[in-house]
């Protein structure tokens, strides 16, 4: 009985021993967790007090950047309404005063405002704004260039003249339906298919930024032919008092035999047909002659445009377009005189790009390397990094072609009056194994035929 009663107490005993440690393990667990709690909290704390520190530095940095950006933008807009002003103020001081009492019969004036933003896409931002009786009475006074309805439509005004620029649109439908109206009608292309062409989007984008009224700019067209292409141009920028349109023509020079430089009478003068013929001649705005000889060219552009040998401010060169014969070598003639003589900001179209016998070798020869010297760096560590057109490449921006028809843009380097010799073609214009770049690449001899 004794050793039962011993063993119970035993039990008893080393019962009171576990619970006594257990207690004590679960009391460190506590304490230990504790103590894990307090350290997460004040690392957390400590990691949330530095990041609303960094938000608020960056909010305070954004905040000064938007500041100086609106001080920036309210100085530009400060400055342009002080120029605009100066402009009402010198026109309205050589202009008929309106009276002050039919003041009150002059309607305010809705008008939409448009204004290029100067880049080379030529983009265009529209909002409309609200005109005072005021404001409109010096709106006729002063006819302020900033204010214009809508941008013409070249399309529009492309239609009304009956210039092939976008004929392809009109004949299209018909040719699809029949293809014996076609043009050429085996053609995989839909749109190479009908006679016309469908340059109206790129015309429309790229002389939009042209409009603005208080610019002076001269245009130059190679091939008057009818003068249609010319009529479409001289009614886009009616509303630009300051756009001296010029044109070149072949048909209308000397009649005789072609050897000898003249134009057979049987050919016909297209230009003659034009009502507006004589009056470009005698305002020296239509220059008959060949636009492929250089030194012609050089004496129209000294006598005729540049004009500084007559000490006339001029307007500068911003626009050629080569609508021309559509062969290959004279349409390179047209990018090696004009290009350098257009200033910053201006462009050079060439037209009717087509994969056709006359011009292949423009399209196959001539773009590729231009379109290599555009990404030119002139590195000397990179062998295969040279200029196929060192006369032209340090003045291109872009190059923006659509089907048949590419627009080389100008940089904002200062225009180049060259001389005669510089001003011509480099042997490798239509024959790139020529240029050292491609020559290296498809080997030596290539027949660029």
């Amino acid at each position: 009985m004794s050793i039962y009663a011993s063993d119970l107490a035993n039990k008893k005993k080393n019962k009171k021993k576990t619970s006594s440690v257990i207690i004590a393990f679960l009391s460190g667990v506590f304490v230990g967790s504790v103590v894990v709690s307090l350290v997460a909290v004040n690392y957390y704390a400590g990691s949330s007090i530095s990041q609303s520190k960094l938000i608020l530095e960056q909010q305070q940095h954004y905040q000064h950047q938007h500041q100086n950006q609106q001080r920036r933008q309210q100085q530009q807009q400060n400055k342009q309404q002080l120029q605009h002003q100066q402009l009402r103020n010198e026109r309205s001081s050589t202009s008929t005063t309106v009276r002050e009492e039919d003041e009150e019969d002059i309607p305010a004036i809705t008008f939409n405002i448009i204004s290029s933003n100067n880049t080379f896409d030529g983009g265009i931002e529209k909002h409309s704004t609200k005109i005072s009786p005021q404001e409109s009475k010096q709106s006729i006074i002063s006819s302020s260039s900033f204010l214009v309805e809508e941008p013409p439509s070249f399309f529009e005004l492309a239609r009304q003249t009956g210039t092939d620029k976008v004929k392809g649109i009109a004949y299209l439908p018909s040719c699809l339906e029949d293809d014996t109206t076609c043009t050429r009608p085996s053609c995989e292309r839909e749109k190479c298919r009908p006679w016309g062409h469908f340059y109206h989007t790129m015309y429309q984008q790229k002389f939009n930024k042209f409009l603005n009224s208080d610019e002076r700019f001269q245009l130059l067209e190679i091939g008057y032919n009818l003068g249609f292409g010319y009529d479409t141009y001289k009614k886009f920028f009616a509303d630009v008092p300051g756009a001296e349109l010029h044109t070149i023509e072949i048909s209308c020079i000397e009649e005789g035999p072609r050897e000898e430089g003249k134009w057979p009478k049987e050919w016909g003068n297209f230009a003659k047909e034009n009502k507006e013929y004589q009056s470009l001649l005698d305002q020296k705005r239509l220059h008959c002659g060949d636009a492929s000889d250089v030194d012609w060219l050089y004496r129209i552009w000294n006598e005729h445009m540049y004009r500084r040998q007559q000490q006339i401010d001029s307007p500068p060169l911003k626009i050629v377009v080569d609508d021309g014969s559509h062969l290959a070598k004279h349409m390179i003639y047209s990018i090696f005189f004009w290009f350098p003589r257009i200033e910053p900001g201006g462009i050079l179209i060439i037209e009717d790009v087509q994969p056709i016998e006359e011009a292949n070798l423009f399209r196959t020869q001539f773009l590729p390397q231009i379109m290599s010297d555009l990404h030119f760096c002139g590195d000397p560590k990179e062998h295969d990094d040279n200029a196929c057109f060192p006369q032209l490449y340090p003045l291109l921006q872009s190059i923006h072609c659509e089907m048949h028809i590419c627009v080389l843009e100008r940089n904002d380097r200062p225009a180049v009056n060259l001389s005669i010799e510089e001003s011509k073609p480099p042997p490798n214009a239509l024959d790139m194994s020529q240029c050292f770049t491609f020559a290296n690449v498809f080997g030596m001899g290539m027949n660029a035929e």
